[in-house]
This record gives C-alpha cells, sequence and structure tokens, in this order.
C-alpha cells in the first residue's frame, strides 16, 4: 500500500488547481479562473504544490466554503523539481505528478 491509501475512497478532482480552488470556494463566489463551475455547498479534494521552501512538497487539501484543510503532505521528488521552480509559490499539478502520485494510492 501506498502513501495515500488512507485516502484512495477520496473522490479528488485531478484537474483542480489551488487558485481555482481558492477562487470558486473563497473569492468570488463558485466561478474559478478558468470559468469551471463548483457548488460551494460540497467538498473538494485536491492536490496542489509548495515551492515556498526546500524540499518542496505535495499537499492533499481539501476545500470547502469555510477554507481548505492539508490533509496529507509528502516530498516532492527531486526529479520533478523542473516543473515549477522558476518562482517561489503553489502550483497546479502537472501531467507526470499526477501519474506518480497515482501510483501512490
Amino acid at each position: 500500500m501506498g502513501e495515500l491509501s488512507p485516502f484512495k475512497n477520496l473522490p479528488i478532482d485531478w484537474e483542480l488547481g489551488p487558485a481555482d480552488a481558492v477562487a470558486c470556494y473563497l473569492e468570488w463566489g463558485n466561478t474559478g479562473y478558468t470559468g469551471r463551475y463548483i457548488d460551494p455547498e460540497k467538498e473538494t479534494y485536491y492536490f496542489s504544490i509548495d515551492t515556498w521552501q526546500e524540499p518542496y512538497k505535495v499537499r492533499l487539501q481539501k476545500m470547502t466554503k469555510d477554507g481548505a484543510e492539508s490533509l496529507c503532505e509528502i516530498e516532492l521528488p527531486k526529479n520533478f523539481w523542473n516543473c515549477c521552480s522558476h518562482a517561489k509559490g503553489v502550483y497546479p499539478l502537472p501531467p507526470e505528478v499526477k501519474e506518480w502520485l497515482k501510483t501512490l494510492f
């Protein structure tokens, strides 16, 4: 079993990034930057990459209209750091990181 096996039954939204999660739930109602709609009465689960400090982290987040909660944090392998190392911040998952995470369930 992988590091994420306790969360294997969660309905993870693999296409949601941190900017849309905040926009849809906390800023402007239920429409994100990309135009997607999320029912603010439901909770959403998504991953993001945090590059504010090394080592970079991948976080599984639960987002509701009341805010975000980190459910799990995993160190991002260094071979993936080039995907988002151009500036410090929080990023959506690139395809190669999504595929790696899916092997951890």
